[in-house]
Parts: structure tokens; C-alpha cells; sequence
């Protein structure tokens, strides 16, 4: 069963008596757990009904006791046990229980990666309910992005999603946060909206499709950045451009600025090493023939920001490309070495990139380790 149907399953509140969680997902794990305390328990005779206990701290005859209690003033006992897989004493009583189990009881298994070849776990999965949370792929995250803003009342335009994946990654946890905070900033914005004078209805002002935006609770892709930035004056996607363009003054400007704002060193070379995965996977189809209308669609990028790209992708032959990866990976060695200052490394990644020169080290046959796209 994945989040989404146990998500479903515990909403209908036809419990199974035994569930096993796995998955090294922490932040759906929580949820998940959340969501069998809130539809389980009556909150009246919530403590009288709930243990959560650790399987390195606690035995199976224990465990036994408090399964085999029936529930006070509720319909079900709830008993999470984390750690499920560092149970060792008397499996055996255990296996027995998971045969019969106490019908009024809700046990609820929790390991990141159990051993399915152990008796407990191949019981668990044939008497009882698992639940898989893995990791999200990279590809799943802007769907989540999506339904988590949703439930604040919030919708993002596709550029603003796409901005967000990648400033986010695939941190839930950071995730959730952001999203209460671009929720709580829409609103605070709203409200400061309803305590301006009037204006003429046919009077023109300045940021006036912004207010629009606000009112329809649709964060855009300015806004998105703005606010992730908080109110930074530029943002990566200007130096990732101007490094795109070979634009040095440029370059090294936006990079002493997000800097002195608080951008993170690594993230703004996680974003130019995403820029040459980029480059590579086009490059590839426009030397193999392929028009840009087709090459585009390959690209993970806004439709918008493809002509702007395609224009810079004219500047750069295979070899710069592959030179970038390979100086942008040096970089990252130096940066998580610390022996140099983050601004002095990424000053020199930069002075280097905008420089048109293809190192002789380069091997002849030497391919970039990016997936094929065309």
C-alpha cells in the first residue's frame, strides 16, 4: 500500500489489527503515524488507549501485555512500536499474536528497512497491512509541491513549481515548512491589500498583476522567488543566466550579492551543475538535428525560458560543456573540504567558466555522465 492509499484507507477507519510501516521516508512515516492517533483514538480517552514504544527498548511479552489490553472509553487501543527491527527477544510469542490477533487493538510496526526474510516482518506482510514510504523521486516532487500548497489554499503557476523543486529538493520536512511560510505571507499580504486606500478602477499602477495574483492565491514565478529569497535583490536563475552567457562583470556581481544575502555556496553549484546536465542533454539533440521545438521538450525547464536558453546554448561547444562539469566537480571537492573560503572557490569556478578555453586534459571519447535523451 503506498502513502496515498493508506492516507485513504485510514480516512474510511476500517482498521486492520496489525500494519507494518517501512520506508526511509521519515516525514511520510510521522504523517502516517499522526494520521493513526487522530482516526483511531477518541480524544477523550486518547491517553488511556495509546503507547508508542521502541523494539530496542522494550520486550515481546510486553508488548503482548499492552496489545492484549483492552481499549478504556474507545473503540480501539493504538500501540507504534519504532525500531520494529531491533525487537530480539521471544519472536516466537509474537508470531503467535500476529496469527490471532486482538481485534480491538491497532498495532502498528515501524522499520526503515526491514529484513522481509525474517518470520516477523513475512507474517507481518501476509496477516497484515504494509505500508511503503520510500524517498519521493525527483520527478514526483512538484506534484507534492502542488498538493501541499493546496491544502493552504494555495496554487503555483508551472515556473513557480519548477523554481520551488529545485530550491527545495526532496526535503518534506523543508518542504512543509515553506509552504506554511508562502501561506502565511499570501495572507499577510491580502490583508495589507484590504487596508490600502482605494484606487480608481481605471487607474493603472505599478505592480498591479501582482495584486491579481494575490487575490486569486496563485504564486508566480517572481514571487516564488522573491519570497523563497526573502527579498533578496537577485536571484540564482540571474547568475546561473549570466554565467550562461559568459558575462563575467555580470557574473561576478550576482555571485558576491546572493552571497552577502545568505544564498547557500552549494546550492548555487548544484544549480550550475544542473545548468551543463541541461546543456549536454540539448546539445546532444541539436548536433544530432533534432529542431529546438523537439530538443525542448527533452529540457526540464519552464516554456518560457527555453528561446533565452537555446540563445546561450549557441555560445557553448561540447567540450566547454564538458570542461564546466569537470571544473564544477573540483569545485564541489573544494568546497566540502573546507580549506578555502566558499566565495573564493566559487569566484575562481566562475572567472574559469566565462573564460572560452577547453582544457587539454579532456580524453578524445570522453562523454559526459548524463543519460541519453535522443
Amino acid at each position: 500500500m503506498t502513502f496515498q492509499e493508506a492516507l485513504k484507507h485510514l480516512n474510511q477507519k476500517r482498521f486492520s489489527p496489525c500494519y507494518l510501516l517501512s520506508g526511509e521516508e521519515p516525514f511520510l512515516i510521522q504523517e502516517l503515524l499522526r494520521q493513526f492517533r487522530e482516526k483511531a483514538l477518541d480524544p477523550a480517552a486518547f491517553d488511556f488507549n495509546y503507547d508508542q514504544v521502541r523494539g530496542e527498548e522494550i520486550g515481546a511479552e510486553e508488548i503482548l501485555l499492552i496489545a492484549q489490553t483492552f481499549p478504556v472509553f474507545s473503540s480501539h487501543r493504538l500501540l507504534i512500536i519504532l525500531n520494529a527491527d531491533q525487537i530480539t527477544d521471544d519472536r516466537e510469542a509474537l508470531l503467535a499474536y500476529l496469527e490471532s490477533p486482538c481485534e480491538t487493538t491497532i498495532l502498528v510496526f515501524v522499520a526503515a528497512k526491514p529484513d522481509m526474510r525474517k518470520k516477523l516482518f513475512s507474517t507481518l506482510k501476509k496477516k497484515g497491512v504494509v505500508i511503503a514510504c520510500p524517498p519521493l523521486y525527483d520527478n514526483e516532487v512538484p506534484q507534492w509541491i502542488a498538493q501541499e500548497g493546496q491544502k493552504r489554499g494555495l496554487r503555483f503557476s508551472k515556473e513557480a513549481l519548477w523554481y520551488l523543486k529545485e530550491h527545495l529538493g526532496t526535503d518534506l520536512f523543508l518542504i512543509q515548512q515553506e509552504m506554511d511560510k508562502l501561506a502565511l505571507h499570501l495572507s499577510g499580504a491580502e490583508g495589507a491589500e484590504k487596508e490600502a486606500p482605494s484606487i480608481h478602477p481605471g487607474a493603472a499602477t505599478e505592480g498591479s498583476g501582482r495584486s491579481v495574483a494575490l487575490r486569486e492565491n496563485e504564486i508566480s514565478l517572481e514571487m516564488a522567488q522573491q519570497m523563497m529569497g526573502a527579498g533578496r535583490s537577485h536571484s540564482i536563475f540571474e547568475l546561473v543566466g549570466a554565467v550562461g552567457e559568459k558575462n563575467l562583470k555580470t557574473a561576478f556581481k550576482l555571485l558576491v550579492d546572493l552571497l552577502a544575502e545568505g544564498e547557500r555556496p552549494l546550492f548555487i553549484l548544484t544549480m550550475l551543475m544542473r545548468q551543463w546536465r541541461i546543456m549536454a542533454i540539448a546539445k546532444e539533440g541539436i548536433d544530432s538535428g533534432k529542431p529546438e521545438s523537439v530538443v525542448g521538450k527533452k529540457v526540464p525547464m519552464p516554456p518560457r525560458l527555453l528561446p533565452p536558453f537555446f540563445k546561450q546554448l549557441k555560445g557553448w561547444r561540447s567540450e566547454e560543456i564538458r570542461r564546466a562539469f569537470d571544473l564544477s566537480l573540483a569545485a564541489d571537492s573544494q568546497l566540502k573540504g573546507g580549506r578555502q573560503s566558499p566565495s573564493f572557490v566559487l569566484e575562481a569556478l566562475i572567472l574559469d567558466l566565462c573564460q572560452s578555453r577547453v582544457s587539454r586534459a579532456i580524453k578524445p571519447g570522453y562523454t559526459l555522465p548524463f543519460r541519453r535523451a535522443f
